[in-house]
């Protein structure tokens, strides 16, 4: 697989008041081509910075964080990102929000057109494309957020606990629907979530993260989210080795 983004040795502090807070400390991974990543930490631990710094929105006091072995100095359209806030422009309709980054790279209308089309068809939205942001519920709302993003045809889709803020029944099918449009598009993700079941159910790597002089304290290769693609009603959480690794994980969270 090809390596997408290399971070090596990274570091971000805060200035806060007349003390330095260090988000996160001495982070190395790499993210190849059609992984799904998971950075999976409690709050606080310094995840959405890390998201951040790969987005170009911070730059690290040590270290580098690169892509295709270039340094990442601020944001660009190859890194496409999902917060757990939509951001949608409420003043247009749903078609018109997934429509704005080919738009701003002044595609021929057709090709916009087909662009809409294709993802809103993904996040089964096309009924609703002439809907305004307010009608929406929540996870329709995230699903145009997701729609918006692939519409710019990223190399690498950055999500910020996208699915936080969804009742848990809404929250399993944007699961669902995300690792079927990552299948399908071969696309690659890097998820930041507080959940381990969902970071088990999706990720086909899992970096944990807690505070401390070395954020990142493991990584697992995994592939319950292939399984779940070939079977989606296979109930790999009542599996002896699920509940192990996941017991594991959380002592290493409690240490």
């Amino acid at each position: 697989m090809q390596t997408l983004i290399k971070i090596k040795n990274a570091s971000v502090d805060y200035d806060l008041d007349d003390e330095t807070i260090g988000a996160i400390n001495n982070v190395s991974l790499d993210i190849h081509t059609h992984e799904f990543v998971c950075i999976l930490g409690p709050s606080g631990c310094g995840k959405s910075t890390l998201l951040k710094a790969i987005a170009g929105f911070v730059i690290p006091n040590e270290g580098e964080v690169l892509m295709h072995d270039q340094l990442i100095e601020g944001p660009d359209k190859s890194r496409g990102v999902v917060f757990q806030e939509t951001t949608l422009f409420p003043w247009f309709d749903v078609k018109k929000n997934v429509a704005m980054g080919p738009r701003l790279a002044n595609l021929p209308d057709d090709e916009i057109n087909e662009i809409c089309d294709k993802f809103l068809d993904q996040v089964e939205l096309n009924e609703y494309k002439d809907s305004k942001v307010f009608e929406l519920s929540g996870g329709q709302k995230q699903r145009v957020a997701i729609a918006r993003t692939l519409a710019n045809n990223p190399e690498v889709i950055l999500m910020d606990e996208p699915f936080g803020a969804l009742d848990s029944f809404t929250r399993k099918k944007m699961q669902s629907m995300i690792r079927t449009i990552w299948d399908k598009n071969k696309s690659t993700i890097f998820f930041v979530t507080h959940d381990i079941d969902e970071a088990l159910l999706l990720g086909t790597k899992i970096y944990v993260m807690r505070r401390g002089e070395q954020s990142i304290i493991a990584n697992y290769d995994i592939d319950y989210t292939h399984r779940l693609l070939k079977n989606p009603k296979e109930h790999v959480v009542d599996e002896k080795m699920y509940m192990k690794l996941k017991e594991e994980i959380l002592s290493l969270l409690e240490e």
